[in-house]
């Protein structure tokens, strides 16, 4: 348990470099384990931390909203209680909003970071996502699975897999099917959006970016309708030492293409 009174799951595996990885919106940590990439750096020397954010089962949620400060402060007193001091962090999606926040608030925690799938200005499309949760939060108090599922199914893989592979598509509606059990309870949906939104919304977070001075790798996927290759590359821009690349894959790259993705990970973290 954390001082904010927070249980939050986590694991640790090998032995070395410590390295966090930070999930996305409600994703559990087992995605790290089934994309390869906790273990090809464990492979690599590092010792790698999962958890589960606020609102992920097993850990708590607490009543919503959350925000971005409370996600941070979550992934603080976490590296605080297991005692490590400095480590390489890796975000996706709203994991990379936390890292951001992390290395501001707590720069003495933070050795390097990729921000993957999740920097840049706000799009269009992206927008309108906010405007939906928030509008469906405001009617309902909640986020139906239905619309959870949509919103995952339409971001995660390409145009064209929607479009020509309906066995891929069908395979992925039924492993979506599971994301009720992701949460630890409603809050948790509804306290990630909100945390997000409130993230998102602020404008002075590009401009913050220049204070940012450890070396950051901003990883974007060609086809994300959230996070473009083009807005990723204005945050690469404003970062003191920030690197740029761009994968194939839509959002969920990270799970369509995780042989690229570790790559580029391996290659920012061990240059040759």
């Amino acid at each position: 348990m954390l001082d904010s009174g927070v249980r939050i799951a986590y694991e640790r595996r090998g032995a070395g470099q410590p390295v966090v990885l930070v999930g996305g919106t409600g994703m559990p940590p087992v995605a790290w384990e089934l994309c390869g990439l906790r273990d090809a750096l464990v492979d690599a020397g590092c010792e790698v931390v999962t958890y589960a954010a606020r609102g992920v089962a097993p850990s708590d949620a607490p009543s919503a909203p959350y925000s971005m400060a409370d996600m941070a402060g979550d992934l603080a007193g976490l590296l605080d209680v297991l005692g490590i001091r400095s480590a390489v962090v890796i975000g996706y999606s709203l994991g990379s909003f936390t890292a951001e926040l992390l290395v501001r608030k707590r720069p003495d925690l933070v050795r390097s970071m990729v921000l993957m799938a999740g920097a840049g200005p706000v799009t269009g499309v992206l927008e309108a996502v906010l405007d939906a949760e928030a509008e469906l939060i405001g009617a309902t108090g909640r986020l139906p699975a239905a619309f959870l599922r949509l919103q995952t199914l339409l971001t995660t893989l390409p145009g064209q897999v929607l479009l020509e592979d309906e066995k891929q598509v069908r395979a992925w509606l039924e492993l979506l099917g599971a994301q009720d059990d992701i949460w630890a309870s409603p809050d948790g949906a509804v306290g990630q959006s909100t945390a997000a939104d409130g993230w998102l919304r602020d404008p002075g977070r590009i401009a913050a970016l220049a204070d940012v001075l450890v070396p950051v790798l901003v990883l974007a996927f060609e086809a994300d309708l959230y996070f473009p290759p083009r807005a990723a590359k204005v945050a690469a821009e404003a970062l003191p030492q920030g690197t740029f690349v761009t994968l194939p894959g839509a959002h969920g790259g990270l799970l369509t293409h995780p042989a690229e993705t570790t790559a580029a990970i391996l290659g920012f973290l061990t240059p040759s």
